[in-house]
C-alpha cells in the first residue's frame, strides 16, 4: 500500500523535533513578512500614497483586528480538522497577498489586502503552529511552545534587513514580488513532510495504546468559567498592545532618530533577536520551575526596557535587547500557561479566544501610537501611553495563581 512522504516521515523517532521547527519556519514566514518585515517598506509608501503615518499603521490595525475576528473560528477548525490544510492556506494567501501588494495603488486597496493578511495570521500564525508543535511533542511542551512562537523573532531578526537589501535595489514592488516566492517553497515543503496529526503512541516512539495528550484536558465550556482564563487574556492584551505599537513603529521611530534605513532595520532585528533568546529560554526553564513567577518577572522586564526606549533614546540598543528579551519570555510563557491550566483537549479554541484578546490589543496598539504620533508630532509621548499600558498588565499578572492557589 503507497503511503505518504509525511506518513513514511513521521514514523522516524526525531519527527517530533522535524514538526517543531516546520513549525517555527511558519511562524517566521507568516509573523515575519506580516509584523516585521512590511515595516520597512513604510517610507517608501508614505512617499509614494502621501498619507500620513496613522493613516498608513491603520493597515496592520486591520490585520490584528481582522485576525482577531477570524482566529477563534480557526481555532475551532484545527481542533476539528487538524492543522495542516491550514498551514498550507495561509502561505498560499501570504504568497497572494504580496503579490497583490506589489500592485497597489492607494491606502484602500492596503487595506483590503490586510484583510487578507488577517486570515494568513489566524490560519498560520503562532495558535495554529502551537497546536501543531504541542501535538508532536507532549513531553516537552515548553521548549515546544517556545520553539513554535520563537518563528516571530527569527522572522524579525532576518526578514527586515534582507527586505530593506531587495527593497534598496529592485524598489518596494519588485522586492515584494520576489518575496512572494518563499511562501509557496514552504508550502510544498509542509505538504511533503508535515503529517495531520498523530496516531494514538505515534509520537517518540510510543505505545500504541498511549494518548497523545490531545485527549487530555478541560472542555472549553469549563475553561471560560475559570477565572485565570480572563486574567491571561487581559494581561495578554495589554502586552500585545504594548508590543506590536513597538515593533510596528520602530522603524519609523529609529529613523526619527537620525538612523540610516539599513541601520533603523537592525533596531527591529536586535528586538527580534533577544525576543528569541527569551522564547527559547523560558521554554526550556518553563519545564523546570514555576511559570507564574518566571511570568511576573518577565512581566517587569519588558516595562523596563520600554521606559528606556522612551526615556534615554541615546541608550536604545540595551533597552530594545532588554525589551525584546522580556517580551519573547512572555510569549512563550503565556501560551504554556494557557496548556498547563486547560491541556490540550480544545487547544485551539482556547488559545484561539485568548488569541482575540490580544489580537485586539495589538491592533489597538498600533493605531494609538500611531494616532499620538501624529496628535504629538513624535514618539515620546505615544510610548509613554504605551508604557502606561504596559505597567497595568504587570498588574494584572501579580494576581495570576494556578486553580488549586486561587
Amino acid at each position: 500500500m503507497n503511503r505518504s512522504p509525511a506518513v513514511m516521515l513521521s514514523g522516524w523517532r526525531g519527527y517530533s523535533w522535524l514538526v517543531a521547527m516546520l513549525a517555527l519556519f511558519v511562524v517566521t514566514t507568516s509573523n515575519g513578512m506580516i509584523n516585521s518585515g512590511l515595516t520597512v517598506f513604510d517610507e517608501s509608501l508614505l512617499n509614494e500614497l502621501g498619507c500620513s503615518v496613522a493613516q498608513l499603521k491603520t493597515r496592520d490595525s486591520i490585520t490584528f483586528l481582522g485576525g482577531s475576528l477570524l482566529v477563534l473560528g480557526a481555532g475551532w477548525l484545527v481542533d476539528r480538522f487538524g492543522f495542516k490544510p491550514f498551514l498550507l492556506l495561509g502561505m498560499a494567501l501570504l504568497s497572494t497577498g504580496y503579490l497583490l501588494y506589489s500592485q497597489a495603488q492607494s491606502l484602500v486597496q492596503l487595506y483590503l489586502i490586510h484583510l487578507l493578511f488577517a486570515a494568513v495570521i489566524a490560519l498560520a500564525g503562532n495558535m495554529t503552529a502551537i497546536v501543531t508543535a504541542v501535538t508532536w511533542m507532549p513531553k516537552h511542551r515548553g521548549l515546544a511552545v517556545g520553539m513554535a512562537i520563537a518563528g516571530t523573532s527569527v522572522g524579525g531578526m532576518l526578514i527586515p534587513p534582507l527586505a530593506n537589501a531587495l527593497n534598496t535595489r529592485l524598489g518596494w514592488r519588485s522586492a515584494m514580488r520576489v518575496e512572494s516566492l518563499w511562501p509557496m517553497v514552504l508550502l510544498v515543503v509542509l505538504a511533503f513532510a508535515l503529517r495531520n496529526r498523530p496516531k494514538r503512541g505515534a509520537v517518540n516512539g510510543g505505545d500504541p495504546a498511549e494518548p497523545t495528550g490531545t485527549e487530555t484536558g478541560m472542555h472549553f465550556r469549563d475553561v471560560v468559567r475559570r477565572p485565570q482564563f480572563y486574567q491571561v487574556a487581559a494581561a495578554g492584551a495589554l502586552t500585545y498592545f504594548a508590543v506590536l505599537a513597538l515593533f510596528s513603529h520602530l522603524f519609523l521611530y529609529m529613523r526619527s532618530l537620525d538612523y540610516e534605513p539599513a541601520r533603523a532595520s537592525l533596531g527591529l532585528s536586535t528586538l527580534a533577536l533577544s525576543a528569541l533568546i527569551g522564547k527559547l529560554a523560558s521554554g526550556w526553564i518553563s519545564d523546570r520551575v514555576n511559570p507564574y513567577r518566571m511570568l511576573r518577572l518577565q512581566m517587569c522586564t519588558m516595562l523596563a526596557g520600554l521606559l528606556g526606549v522612551t526615556l534615554a533614546p541615546a541608550a536604545v540598543w540595551p533597552f530594545l535587547a532588554l525589551t525584546g528579551l522580556g517580551w519573547g519570555s512572555l510569549h512563550t510563557l503565556y501560551n504554556y500557561i494557557l496548556i498547563t491550566l486547560f491541556g490540550l483537549r480544545d487547544a485551539g479554541k482556547v488559545n484561539g479566544s485568548v488569541g482575540v484578546a490580544e489580537a485586539a490589543g495589538g491592533g489597538l496598539g498600533i493605531l494609538v501610537t500611531g494616532i499620538l504620533h501624529d496628535v504629538a508630532g513624535g514618539y515620546p509621548g505615544a510610548f509613554a501611553v504605551v508604557c502606561g499600558v504596559m505597567f497595568v498588565g504587570v498588574l494584572l499578572t501579580l494576581r495570576l495563581r494556578p486553580p488549586a492557589a486561587a
